[in-house]
C-alpha cells in the first residue's frame, strides 16, 4: 500500500516513474488511512467498509460503486469526486467537502453529514433518509428525486438550490435556509421546520400536508397550487408571496403577517381555515381578517 501511494504522489506531481493509484474492486476494509492523498485515484467498486480516512484527500477520485459504509471520512475532501452508486450508510462525514461531486443513486442513509459542504453538487436519486445534516451547506446544488425523509436539517442552507420531486417527509430542524430555492413538486409533508427561510423560493405545487412551519419567512415566494392541508403556518411572514390557488382550506394562519386581502382571496380557504386574526374561514374580501391581532 505505501509503495502504491508513493507512486501515486509522483503521478500527481507528474514526476518520472509516477503511477496513478488504481484499486478497482479492491478490498480495503478496516484500514487506518488518516490524511491519505488519493486525489483522482481509481477506486471504482472498492470496499472501504469500516475503514478510517479522516482528513483524506479524495478530490476528483472515481468512487463509483464503492462501499464506504461505516467509514470515517470526517473533514475529508471529496470535491469533484464521482460517487455514483456508492454506499455511505452510517458513514461519518462531518465537515467533509463534497462540493461539485457527482452523486447518482448514492446512499447516505443514517450517515452523519454535520457541517459538510455540498456546493454545486449534482445529485440524482440519492437517499439521505435518517441522516444528520445539521449545519450542512447544499447551496446551488442540483437535486432530482432525492430522499431527505426524517433528516435533521437544523441550520442547513439550500440557497439557490434546484430541486425537483425531492422528498423531505417528516424532516425536522430550526433555522433552515431555503432562500431562492427552486423546488417544484417537492414533498414537505409532515416536516417540523421552525423559523425556516423560504425567501423568494419557488415552491410550485409543493406538498406541505400536516407541516409545521411556525415563524417561517415566505416573503416573495411562489406557492401557486401548493397543498397546505392541516399545516401550521402561525406567526409566519408572507409579504409579496404568490398564493394563487394554494390550498389553505384547513391551514392555521394564526398571527400570520404581511398578508393582503388580494393574496388570501387568490388562495383557497374554507371553514377549517384559521385566519390571521384567529377567526375561522373562509376568507371574505374586505373583512380585515388578513390582519393579525
Amino acid at each position: 500500500m505505501e509503495e502504491r501511494l508513493a507512486l501515486h504522489r509522483l503521478w500527481l506531481d507528474r514526476a518520472p516513474g509516477g503511477l496513478r493509484a488504481e484499486f478497482r474492486g479492491a478490498t480495503l476494509s478496516d484500514l487506518k488511512l488518516d490524511g491519505v492523498d488519493l486525489r483522482q485515484a481509481d477506486l471504482h467498486g472498492a470496499s472501504f467498509l469500516e475503514s478510517s480516512l479522516p482528513g483524506a484527500n479524495l478530490a476528483g477520485a472515481d468512487l463509483s460503486g464503492a462501499d464506504l459504509r461505516k467509514v470515517n471520512l470526517m473533514d475529508a475532501d471529496l470535491s469533484g469526486a464521482d460517487l455514483t452508486d456508492a454506499q455511505l450508510q452510517f458513514a461519518l462525514l462531518s465537515e467533509a467537502n463534497l462540493s461539485e461531486a457527482t452523486m447518482v443513486n448514492t446512499r447516505f442513509d443514517n450517515s452523519t453529514l454535520r457541517d459538510c459542504r455540498m456546493f454545486e453538487a449534482q445529485m440524482s436519486g440519492c437517499n439521505f433518509s435518517g441522516a444528520n445534516l445539521t449545519g450542512a451547506s447544499l447551496s446551488q446544488s442540483s437535486m432530482l428525486d432525492c430522499n431527505f425523509a426524517g433528516v435533521d436539517l437544523s441550520n442547513a442552507k439550500f440557497l439557490h438550490a434546484r430541486m425537483e420531486r425531492c422528498r423531505f417527509h417528516k424532516a425536522q430542524g430550526d433555522a433552515i435556509d431555503f432562500s431562492s430555492v427552486s423546488a417544484q413538486d417537492t414533498d414537505f409533508s409532515g416536516v417540523r421546520f421552525e423559523s425556516a427561510k423560504f425567501y423568494r423560493a419557488s415552491l410550485l405545487r409543493g406538498n406541505f400536508i400536516r407541516a409545521s412551519l411556525i415563524g417561517s419567512n415566505f416573503s416573495e415566494s411562489n406557492f401557486s397550487f401548493a397543498e397546505f392541508y392541516m399545516a401550521t403556518l402561525a406567526d409566519s411572514r408572507f409579504g409579496g408571496a404568490n398564493l394563487n390557488a394554494a390550498d389553505l382550506t384547513s391551514a392555521d394562519l394564526t398571527g400570520a403577517r404581511e398578508l393582503t386581502s388580494k393574496q388570501l382571496a387568490s388562495a383557497r380557504t374554507g371553514s377549517r381555515t384559521i385566519l390571521p386574526n384567529r377567526q375561522p374561514g373562509p376568507y371574505i374580501k374586505g373583512s380585515g381578517a388578513e390582519r393579525s391581532r
